[in-house]
């Protein structure tokens, strides 16, 4: 009989000490999208409903066989609680082994959600934007905004401007002051959606997701060559500008069609022209001219967590962080 081992318990800011770079998080997906599209992997459709509003639970879960892991994210998200002094985001992702089944780590879920969800709008911006890409636009100035303004310049250093806007006013003020020349690009407050993507090579939009849509982008907005990458489902881009994409791609066809009949979204959406694992395995999917605008529904998928987890493992036990729980 095998002996089971201690759990490893990582925090925010255990997570902080590891020095995992956006940048770094970006090839490790790559790979897991290419192990996705070659079939070594499980994952069924993510466990996601509303408790009123944009108030959210959800359970993610898979498994790589090839990594030798298997996970699972519990989380909630509620955008309120920022005023309550508590963060969006909050969960937890357990880490198993997979020849044995045992858990071995358990890890904050914010900080893994955070960075993982950046690095991967940062891997459809690499592979899809145009290369002279010089302007981003973010709609929704909290932890995303941040996370993806420095994710896509790590992929694209030609970007130099950020058109950005929030639905408040001082978020979007705030985000103006800590970000502006941060990463080497000037940002500037748009003061509406459609004053932050006119003009924009890149749109990301962060805002929470809605139980009933508030689709306010419109399809004349969005430049020729345009790349759209949306993290919260179908709630901000209108039927209108889905329907007018030159390609539409997006992170898990499965999860899409559960999101439409579990939910309702993507009521407009009639066509899905390839995955990333599609594009970044056989090509399909890619730009083919500089003109094409390009949508990405990037919902958050459970590979994602556990590339990024079993990363975060190993270099945990390199540097001997986190805590030991007994087994």
């Amino acid at each position: 009989m095998g002996r089971a081992e201690p759990i490893l318990y990582l925090s925010n800011r255990d997570l902080e000490q590891l020095g995992l770079s956006l940048g770094e998080i970006v090839p490790i997906l790559e790979e897991m999208f290419r192990r996705k599209g070659s079939g070594g992997t499980v994952q069924p459709p993510k466990i996601f409903f509303h408790r009123g509003g944009p108030r959210f639970y959800s359970s993610m879960v898979s498994c790589a066989p090839g990594l030798g892991y298997a996970g699972c994210k519990w989380q909630s998200g509620d955008p309120e609680n920022p005023a309550r002094g508590l963060s969006y985001i909050q969960g937890l992702f357990i880490l198993s082994e997979d020849a044995t089944g045992q858990p071995v780590a358990i890890m904050d879920a914010k900080w893994l959600t955070g960075n993982r969800t950046a690095a991967a709008s940062a891997v459809a911006a690499k592979h899809l934007a145009r290369r002279d890409a010089r302007t981003i636009a973010i709609l929704g100035c909290g932890l995303q905004g941040r996370k993806h303004l420095e994710a896509l310049k790590a992929v694209l250093p030609s970007l130099v401007r950020c058109q950005a806007y929030d639905v408040v006013a001082e978020r979007e003020a705030q985000f103006v002051h800590e970000t502006h020349e941060r990463w080497g690009v000037c940002v500037v407050g748009a003061g509406s959606a459609e004053g932050a993507v006119r003009g924009a090579d890149i749109v990301i939009t962060a805002g929470p997701i809605e139980d009933h849509r508030r689709a306010t982008l419109m399809p004349e907005w969005l430049a020729p060559g345009s790349l759209t990458v949306t993290l919260d489902y179908d709630s901000y881009v209108t039927d209108a500008a889905i329907a007018a994409a030159d390609l539409v791609l997006t992170d898990d066809r499965g999860q899409i069609e559960d999101a439409r009949q579990r939910e309702g979204k993507f009521a407009g959406l009639t066509r899905i022209d390839a995955e990333l694992a599609d594009l970044l395995t056989t090509g399909q999917g890619g730009r083919t001219l500089e003109k094409q605008r390009i949508l990405v529904f990037n919902l958050g998928i459970a590979l994602e967590d556990l590339a990024t987890g079993v990363e975060i493992l190993n270099r945990a036990r390199k540097k001997q962080v986190g805590t030991l729980l007994p087994a």
